[in-house]
């Protein structure tokens, strides 16, 4: 309503400055039968209601599809019944029709680019798996450089695999109830070469009873392996141990994994969240692609998962997920 009447304010105004200058027109030419004049001023505001009305009858829905806060609302009302308003109306249907033709084509140019990428990792896993193999029996620390590298390599191709994913997140989950304490200890069994490899241990802090969680589990693997990493990464020669740490707080389970590493420098901690944002840490270290935690920070908040980060310089990092139970 209050659209339609600053919509027709102009009109209202002009009646109110019609009704008025008649009456002062007849005011000073003298004229005494009033009763005319307000039959006359009566019966134009009745026509002017009437047409009101007619308007507001006549454009209801489209008022009201105006105000709607519904922001998957498609539908355009029709704007009226006069030539100009089937022409408008028509040429906003065809630019929409355009748009949306637009959004498919650009939706499917996206899942074709992800679909790319995906078939490009597995085949890129497939040379590193062989090398893997060839290197297993040997233990000398020059096998356990190039260990290290191809660990580097399997991390790049899940970040890249993971990032072209993101764009299609929506049909690419699936919430399901996770008993996390397992859910952890495997993932770091499936990483114990991992943690040899960095001379950096798990210290695993939890209940022996199981904690369960709504979640996906391919996506928060991936989070999860993630945080490691830069716990790993950033640990290595300063401290042998991270701990991972896993409670419940009334109806929330907190999953905290803590290095005792570099930590991360005060000016860069507002920003390690930023796509390609390598910071202090990763221009020194050259272990940084920028992409990880921005990945993190987007597949929690997907997930509708909360998160914070806790760190100090030389003293370590600690990073806590907050699942509602």
């Amino acid at each position: 309503m209050k659209i339609f009447l600053r919509s027709h304010f102009a009109l209202l105004f002009m009646v109110i400055v019609q009704g008025g200058f008649t009456w002062l027109y007849f005011w000073f030419l003298g004229f005494q039968g009033w009763g005319h004049v307000l039959y006359v001023l009566l019966m134009q505001i009745i026509l002017l209601c009437i047409y009101l009305a007619y308007r507001w009858m006549n454009d209801s829905q489209l008022y009201k599809w105006i105000t709607t806060d519904e922001k998957e609302l498609r539908y355009i009302p029709s704007f009226g019944n006069g030539y100009f308003n089937k022409v408008l109306h028509q040429k906003i249907i065809e630019e929409k029709d355009a748009a949306d033709q637009l959004i498919l084509e650009g939706e499917a140019e996206i899942k074709e680019k992800a679909t790319f990428m995906n078939q490009w990792v597995h085949q890129m896993k497939t040379p590193i798996s062989v090398i893997q193999l060839m290197i297993q029996d040997y233990d000398d620390p020059v096998f356990q450089d190039i260990r290290k590298e191809i660990y580097k390599l399997e991390m790049g191709l899940k970040t890249v695999l993971y990032s072209s994913r993101l764009s299609l997140f929506e049909k690419d989950y699936q919430i399901e109830r996770i008993p996390i304490n397992t859910f952890i200890k495997e993932l770091v069994k499936e990483n114990k070469s991992l943690f040899f490899q960095f001379k950096v241990y798990p210290n695993m802090i939890m209940d022996d009873q199981d904690l369960y969680i709504l979640s996906d589990k391919k996506w928060i693997k991936f989070v999860i392996e993630q945080v490691l990493s830069n716990a790993l990464k950033y640990s290595t020669e300063k401290s042998n141990k991270v701990d991972i740490r896993l409670v419940k707080q009334n109806e929330q389970v907190i999953l905290t994994i803590t290095d005792y590493g570099i930590g991360i420098p005060e000016q860069d901690v507002k920003r390690v969240f930023e796509p390609y944002f390598t910071g202090m840490n990763g221009r020194k270290y050259h272990e940084s692609t920028g992409m990880g935690l921005y990945l993190v920070k987007e597949i929690l908040n997907r997930l509708a998962h909360d998160f914070s980060i806790d760190t100090e310089i030389n003293k370590g990092t600690s990073f806590s997920i907050i699942f509602n139970v």
